[in-house]
């Protein structure tokens, strides 16, 4: 990769291949940050966002609070990932990217492990404003009335070396989604709209998952180790992740 005038790294680590980092950059002139997972060659993922590709690169961009109504009004924030990616010269066609309002300060990460089989979870979470009890309370966009809200999203990112088709990759998110509100259970945090309800997620969340090259697993399910195994580290992770929103400073 070439560098970048103004761009630090901190590594977090190499994990079963995959090198993660932290990258400190600026886009529009406003310092932000990006976790960035490289791949140690292409693989299958399911995206929330962006749907079933082949990757190299998982990229998690944190959107900075200076950015948000810019980026929402009108809607700019896929410009604004554009300009992440150029700025760090990942090609578009191989990386995989979330966006959210959190601070890679506040990633959490957590990892089980079985027998041959290993699960990785990296999550973002901030539930302060964005926090809601999904088809319960009202569906509202980010930006009402010329304003951003501010913007709450907890991603998931999540990585197996289990090889996953398509359905696997899919079913997956079930067991994703259910493990994000174990973790909302366990904290007790409330919707914010609605304070007497449980929440559920956010109204932004997203999902990432990475299908691996050993052994294939085609359920993933509760009844599943590797779907135990999923549940465990996005909750573990998920909850870490929520904490350290909370304890945040403003």
């Amino acid at each position: 990769m070439k560098a970048a005038e103004g761009i630090t790294r901190q590594a977090l680590g190499e994990f079963h291949g995959i090198k993660g980092e932290v990258v400190n950059h600026q886009v529009w002139n406003i310092p932000a940050n990006v976790l960035v997972l490289h791949l140690p060659e292409a693989r299958n993922v399911l995206s929330g966002r962006q749907g079933f590709r082949k990757v190299k690169t998982v990229c998690n961009c944190h959107l900075p609070k200076a950015l948000w109504e810019i980026a929402h009004s009108p809607p700019r924030w896929k410009t604004y990932l554009k300009e992440v990616l150029n700025e760090l010269d990942l090609p578009r066609n191989t990386t995989a990217v979330l966006l959210t309002g959190v601070n890679m300060e506040h990633l959490a990460w957590a990892e089980k492990v079985y027998e041959q089989f290993w699960v990785l979870a990296f999550v973002t979470a901030g539930v302060r404003t964005n926090a809601m009890r999904i088809g319960e309370d009202r569906a509202s966009h980010i930006e009402q009335n010329g304003q951003s809200q501010e913007v709450g999203t907890i991603n998931t990112i999540l990585f197996t070396n289990a090889t996953l088709n398509s359905a696997a990759l899919a079913a997956s998110f079930i067991s994703i989604t259910e493990a994000k509100v174990i973790a909302l259970q366990e904290l007790d945090i409330r919707s914010s709209y609605n304070p007497e309800w449980q929440a559920t997620g956010t109204g932004t969340d997203q999902i990432v998952v990475v299908s691996g090259k050993g052994a294939k697993c085609t359920y993933v399910g509760g009844h599943a180790k590797i779907g135990e195994m999923m549940a465990q580290a996005v909750t573990q992770a998920a909850i870490d992740a929520i904490r350290k929103g909370l304890n945040a400073a403003d």
